[in-house]
């Protein structure tokens, strides 16, 4: 008896020093293990690299506290989860939920609503049930995130025209970890990449790329860059065509806004090159002529094509994409209002982004107008992503074309509307062959001239057959906003709609110049499990006598079992 009780003794020591030692043995190494389908609970590496890059206090005030309905809860609820997670990895991230509403004097909260607005947090109305009825909520589902001197706000609800809002949540919570992890990066980013708008071809005024320049600001350098300008800045005098090579070359990304004039050689030249030592473009072009402002002075106004005047088709043939000279109508559109209502118009097609692909994927309804079709080429070397297609209920129509006012209130016939999913934006991605190899460089007046490279290295291009996707609106609407003001791009505020095309613009230039690969984090999916509601309604009576009688029955099972076994070895004692 005495030594089976020294055995158990020792037994126990064993088993109490082997957890010791292993707890030590795991406290010397953190790690996290992830029993998800979908690995919910991982973080990818570059998010863990990323709040591995500081040291300082990051604070995060979260306005998700309150009285909810189910899906805020759930976005409250994946928010707290997702910024443990960071804190896991660096314990100097500090969060707090705080309630905008908590406050029973409604002046205070009233100037809680407006110091959230001005400093970027959007608000949602939410009817919310309570014991006397039912009563309107305003809720801001974002953040504001504190680093040094800086702070700045981050939405954490998605916006998407036309989505229940179940799945917008769920889209929500899917990009949680790149909504926060990109906001991060913007903050503590040492060198951001410097991305500048081209000039020279009469491309946007500036007033009409201000939001989508602010936005880009925050995680890139921005700068304008006149590439038909050969006078240095600092000294007036004129550069060489070698020098304004290196100038061109310094920008890591390049937007072409809407350029309404030609091209020469040298542009072309130049631009060729910039590409073939692997700078990214953004090619935003308007291949027709057709502009809204006509019509306020007559009721129609006829649309023809530029394409060719830009000069710039046979670049772009040469690195795999044409683009047509027509118009893609679209019975999915967005809205033109007047003073009777709004009414959708078929030429502002609103795409839904249907590709997976991580510039488009969850992205709210984009406005395009006027746009046209886009062809992909063979190119060796270069793979074809399209971005943007129309609905399958479209239709194109050649140019010239007259377009006129009072199609507005005209019922379209559904039977000219038959093409499926015209493309309209394609990202073009590979080692591009220059559009100058075999030809003659261009007249140099003299000047040296770079050597040609034939073939870029991997790099990057977008192009999209609508060169307003990137312009803003000015204010004429708003009285508490300065007229002439640039609104958000993508908001309409005749419509009161607000468009993805921000977003769309973002993620493209994030792709293309993000190395890290957060975007990439953009491709997750997180299933929803949801409840079969037409199930539970058909067989209600049997969930809930098998959730409360079949417990019963089992432990009363169990206790005739265990008295039967009891009896039946003890008996006959």
């Amino acid at each position: 008896m005495k030594s089976r009780r020294t055995k158990d003794i020792i037994n126990f020591l064993v088993i109490t020093a082997i957890i010791l030692v292993l707890n030590v043995i795991v406290s010397l190494k953190f790690f996290r293990i992830d029993l998800t389908t979908e690995n919910r609970f991982s973080l990818s590496d570059a998010t863990i690299d990323l709040l591995e890059s500081f040291d300082d206090v990051m604070y995060i005030k979260v306005y998700l506290e309150g009285n909810f309905p189910a899906d805020f809860q759930r976005l409250q609820r994946e928010t707290r989860q997702m910024l443990d997670e960071f804190r896991a990895y660096n314990n100097k991230i500090e969060y707090e939920f705080i309630d905008p509403s908590a406050s029973e004097d409604s002046k205070i909260n009233q100037d809680v609503f407006e110091q959230l607005q001005y400093k970027g947090l959007k608000y949602y109305e939410l009817r919310v049930s309570e014991k006397g009825g039912n009563k309107t909520q305003r809720v801001f589902p974002g953040a504001l995130v504190t680093y040094g001197e800086k702070e700045v706000p981050v939405q954490l609800l998605m916006d998407q025209l036309g989505v229940a809002p179940q799945a917008q949540v769920n889209a929500s919570v899917q990009n949680l970890e790149y909504t926060l992890a990109n906001t991060i990066r913007g903050l503590v980013r040492q060198r951001k990449p410097l991305v500048g708008f081209l000039q020279g071809h009469d491309e946007l005024d500036l007033k009409y790329v201000a939001d989508f320049a602010r936005s880009l600001s925050e995680n890139y350098s921005v700068d304008k860059f006149n590439i038909r300008k050969f006078k240095s800045d600092s000294t007036g005098q004129d550069l060489s065509i070698m020098e304004q090579q290196r100038r061109l070359n310094r920008f890591d990304g390049l937007i072409i806004a809407k350029p309404q004039k030609s091209f020469n050689d040298l542009d072309k030249f130049l631009l060729d090159q910039y590409l073939m030592t692997g700078g990214k473009v953004l090619w935003l072009v308007d291949a027709i002529h057709a502009n809204m402002d006509s019509l306020s002075e007559s009721s129609q106004f006829i649309s023809y094509p530029i394409y060719d005047r830009l000069n710039i088709q046979d670049m772009l043939f040469r690195y795999g994409v044409r683009i047509n000279t027509n118009i893609v109508q679209d019975l999915v559109a967005g809205g033109v209002a007047d003073r009777q209502g709004v009414y959708p118009w078929v030429y502002f097609p609103m795409i839904m982004p249907q590709s997976k692909n991580p510039i488009t994927k969850d992205l709210s309804g984009i406005k395009l107008e006027f746009p046209s079709s886009i062809d992909t080429i063979i190119a060796k070397g270069v793979k074809k992503t399209f971005l943007l297609r129309s609905s399958q209920y479209s239709n194109v129509v050649a140019t010239p074309h007259m377009v006129r006012l009072q199609t507005l209130y005209e019922p379209p016939s559904e039977d000219r509307f038959k093409a499926k999913g015209v493309p309209l934006a394609v990202l073009l991605e590979g080692k591009f062959e220059s559009a100058f190899k075999n030809r003659l460089k261009p007249k140099s007046n003299g000047q040296e001239m770079p050597n040609l490279v034939e073939e870029s290295q991997s790099t990057q291009m977008l192009v999209v057959a609508d060169g307003d996707i990137i312009k803003n609106q000015l204010n004429i609407v708003n009285p508490n906003i300065p007229k002439g003001a640039p609104l958000p791009l993508g908001f309409d505020q005749f419509t009161q709609a607000q468009y993805g095309n921000k977003n769309f613009l973002l993620n493209a230039v994030d792709y293309m110049l993000d190395e890290s690969g957060l975007i990439d984090i953009r491709s997750r999916e997180l299933k929803i499990r949801l409840l079969d509601v037409n199930r539970i309604n058909n067989n209600k009576l049997f969930w809930q006598l098998l959730n409360t009688v079949a417990p019963i029955l089992i432990i009363f099972l169990f206790g005739v079992v265990y008295i039967y076994l009891r009896k039946r070895k003890y008996g006959k004692a």
